[in-house]
């Protein structure tokens, strides 16, 4: 047998355990974020180098037809 809704007492947001979790998990969720973006900005990538690497031509066709090679005199 349970209460009816009208008879169980009523509690403010504030005193509603589960509220304050969420707030925690949501606040660390933004602040973990900031921090994240943070850490990126201030270390770049480090460059890559391949050794004996060479530029390959691209799979994907060119928008354009390329410009004609410029005159030599």
């Amino acid at each position: 047998m349970s209460i009816a809704v009208s008879e169980a007492p009523r509690l403010p947001w504030y005193r509603v355990p589960e509220v304050w979790l969420i707030l925690v998990l949501l606040g660390a969720t933004v602040i973990g974020s900031i921090a994240l973006v943070f850490t990126a900005v201030g270390r770049p990538d480090a460059p890559v180098a391949v050794p004996g690497d060479a530029p390959r031509p691209s799979k994907i066709p060119p928008i354009r037809a390329a410009d004609p090679p410029a005159q030599t005199r």
